[in-house]
């Protein structure tokens, strides 16, 4: 299937299931129950389908080569590479392989993740390859010996170009679990791209079981015809989905009252990906909410008891990596140098302040340039330090709005709000999107979905009219702002209603 081709079905695909969505959930409809449910569950595999690209997934290959040379040697080989050493070392590598007759020019610097003339990292590639005992040398040269021979060289040139190996120490002890056994050459990264994919089996899984089939076939037509999260972002590369796994368990766990188990389901995600500590967020308010009340909220203790033991086990995990406990420093240090490298298929609040017509235009943009972006990379960093009170005031709304409709819900349903709040604290990746999947989990169910479905087309019809992505994902971010304010609306409202009578109630006793 070719792009055009994928992004044209894809985009038909998700008219056809808000037609399918509505028609299922109309008051109206003349169908049985157990049709409207086939509907749907046609509807689901289509989409879940379409997700593998019908089976055809990359093209060439299932395994996503990009991927894997970041997480599968990056994991593997932590001890000696750290935050640092993927590339150069790679590159002495190729060299000693002696598989090409020139090597690239360019290469990033993972040490201040700026472009550079390659010649420049002579002595830290001498430095990294020092790191490495000569057994472990062997085994990572027959590794990268592997991409370079299953790839073109052009793409290897662009995979170097790319920022690096950036996951939590909790994330690479994981992974390594896994990697280190797995030579790339005897079908390893085929081994490790079914990770994900039976990561998924058992998310979904819990969510049919908790859920019913329903709201399960809603979260796997949000899942497989998503725009922002095709399987060519990270499909077919190695333990990148745990965290949403983890995630969306732990809703289901929160529903079924086990409390502990989902604090510590949510503590491994936010302890490999950060942001999903927002998924905290329904414990949070109503919890706080009980104790205004003088109850006890034995759950809510219960929950932070999970996540504190879980958030223990992890950084003991992690230390477990390679470097002991200092690693974690080495990661925040790396975090830090990170985001502070602006990406133009990020999404987020802060877009909405930051972008404008010359942004999505791309007027700073020079393909001329070893680094296209850097012009453009600091514009958006004076920009976002002359405008940080209003992106503060914006996030700062944003998360009022949160508050006043969890304190409405259900702790479950209140815990899915946490999409809004990464959306409102952090700019993520597009494909960390797919975590919009849990929104069938929470209030509403069809109609928020089904709203976003609306969107999601709309995104596969920007995608065809632009190769901008600063201008698909700069609309995306206007786009999600919208789907969540006006899905918070309605118990925002109802909380503002009912917070003015209470205030009535008490100021007539007082003046009783």
């Amino acid at each position: 299937m070719d792009p055009r081709t994928e992004i044209i079905t894809k985009g038909l695909l998700s008219l056809l299931a808000v037609a399918v969505i509505a028609w299922r959930h109309r008051p109206s409809s003349k169908l049985q129950p157990h049709q409207a449910g086939q509907v749907l569950w046609v509807m689901a595999v289509i989409a879940v389908a379409a997700y593998v690209n019908f089976g055809q997934f990359h093209g060439r290959s299932a395994i996503h080569h990009w991927e894997q040379f970041h997480y599968f040697l990056g994991s593997k080989y932590f001890s000696e590479l750290r935050y640092d050493g993927l590339y150069v070392a790679s590159l002495a590598a190729e060299k000693e392989l002696g598989l090409r007759q020139a090597t690239q020019t360019h290469v990033r610097d993972l040490r201040s993740n700026e472009v550079v003339r390659t010649t420049l990292l002579d002595a830290h590639q001498r430095e990294v390859r020092q790191r490495f005992s000569d057994h472990r040398w062997r085994q990572f040269k027959a590794d990268v010996g592997h991409f370079l021979r299953s790839n073109t060289y052009r793409y290897i040139t662009r995979i170097r170009l790319d920022h690096g190996y950036n996951p939590t120490p909790t994330w690479t002890f994981s992974a390594s679990l896994f990697s280190r056994w797995l030579p790339a050459a005897r079908g390893g990264l085929t081994l490790g791209a079914w990770l994900d994919p039976i990561l998924f089996a058992l998310l979904f899984l819990t969510i049919f079981r908790t859920f019913g089939s329903r709201v399960g076939c809603l979260s796997l037509i949000v899942f497989g015809l998503g725009y922002a999260w095709r399987f060519d972002w990270v499909g077919g590369a190695l333990l990148r989905q745990d965290w949403l796994a983890a995630s969306g368990i732990a809703i289901c766990l929160l529903k079924r009252r086990r409390h502990a188990l989902a604090g510590g389901l949510i503590a491994y995600a936010a302890m490999v990906r950060v942001f999903p500590a927002a998924f905290l967020i329904g414990a949070a308010v109503l919890g706080l909410q009980a104790l205004l009340q003088r109850q006890r909220p034995d759950w809510a203790w219960r929950v932070a008891g999970g996540f504190v033991v879980g958030v223990l086990l992890c950084l003991a995990a992690g230390s477990l990596a390679g470097g002991g406990p200092s690693v974690w420093l080495d990661f925040r240090e790396n975090l830090a140098k990170h985001h502070g490298t602006w990406l133009t298929n990020n999404v987020g609040l802060k877009n909405l302040v930051l972008y404008d017509g010359a942004t999505m235009r791309r007027e700073q943009v020079d393909f001329n340039l070893p680094e296209p972006w850097i012009h453009w990379q600091a514009r958006m960093d004076a920009t976002e330090e002359q405008r940080r009170p209003i992106i503060l005031a914006a996030a700062g709304c944003f998360l009022v709005a949160v508050i006043m409709a969890g304190r409405r819900q259900e702790l479950h349903q209140a815990s899915v709000l946490g999409t809004a709040v990464a959306f409102a604290v952090v700019v993520l990746t597009c494909y960390y999107w797919v975590m919009l999947l849990l929104i069938p989990l929470g209030r509403g169910r069809w109609l928020p979905t089904a709203g976003w479905m609306v969107l999601n087309s709309g995104l596969y019809a920007l995608h065809l009219m632009t190769p901008s992505f600063e201008m698909i994902y700069g609309l995306m971010s206007w786009a999600l702002a919208a789907f969540f304010l006006a899905w918070m609306a309605p118990d925002v409202v109802s909380s503002i209603r009912e917070i003015n009578a209470a205030r009535a109630i008490s100021e007539t006793d007082t003046g009783c």
